[in-house]
């Protein structure tokens, strides 16, 4: 068996560990230290009666690990932009975070500003 041209150097061993176990690890320490601060500096900077802050908390959330898959997606090609209908898939993922975010959204900002008459 000849050796790879990497081999003398070990660079082709430090990408796999790189890629195996540091790059794993900083992402899940990443993840975990917004989870631990997120929900934190939210309600102190709305409190947490402020229907604001549990929208923030679901989609903030939502957001980052929507992102996470959306790139394990990309990188394991599981969704190939430009291959038969992956990009209109691509496109019904976006859209529909986008679409279900605004609408929770209107519906807050409706529910503070209409008027509501309590039956009798």
């Amino acid at each position: 068996m000849q050796p790879s041209p990497d081999s003398a150097t070990g660079s082709a061993h430090d990408s796999d560990v790189v890629r195996l176990w540091i790059l794993p690890l900083v992402t899940a320490a990443i993840l975990l230290s917004f989870c631990w601060v997120y929900p934190r500096a939210i309600v102190a900077w709305l409190g947490e009666s402020n229907p604001w802050t549990s929208y923030l908390y679901l989609y903030g959330f939502g957001f980052a690990f929507f992102l996470f898959g959306i790139v394990m997606i990309l990188r394991t090609g599981a969704c190939k932009l430009g291959r038969g209908w992956d990009s209109a898939w691509f496109a019904v993922l976006l859209g529909g975070y986008v679409f279900f975010a605004s609408l929770h959204a209107l519906w807050i900002v409706l529910a503070q500003t209409i008027p509501f008459r309590g039956g009798s």
